[in-house]
């Protein structure tokens, strides 16, 4: 109970900290680890694949970020997660209106599925 109640606040800025672990994939040793909490977190609590930042959903929020060479196959692998979670989130109109803003991969993969 106590592990929902935390997974489930907000920042002042609106994250969660399914946003947060998101976000620090650049600043980790091993950026694909990102990928097992996010799923680890929506596993807690299967709710949080409707969570939304500033009108995005996390599909869309996930696939936005400046990728790298160092981190994109970690961004698709969190990109499937939360996909695997939610396929709807790609009918979204964030996601399919941002795609052309993706890079060059996560577009891939958005289009494979």
């Amino acid at each position: 109970r106590n592990r929902i109640q935390i997974i489930n606040h907000a920042t002042i800025q609106g994250c969660y900290p399914i946003h947060i672990a998101i976000l620090g994939m650049s600043r980790r040793n091993s950026p694909i680890a990102a990928a097992e909490i996010v799923e680890f977190l929506l596993n807690c609590d299967p709710h949080l694949k409707f969570v939304k930042v500033n009108g995005f959903s996390l599909l869309d929020f996930a696939c936005n970020l400046a990728y790298n060479d160092s981190n994109i196959e970690a961004g698709i692998q969190v990109a499937k997660v939360i996909y695997d979670a939610y396929p709807e989130a790609i009918e979204e109109n964030n996601t399919a209106s941002n795609i052309h803003r993706y890079h060059q991969q996560v577009q891939s993969f958005l289009n494979g599925e």
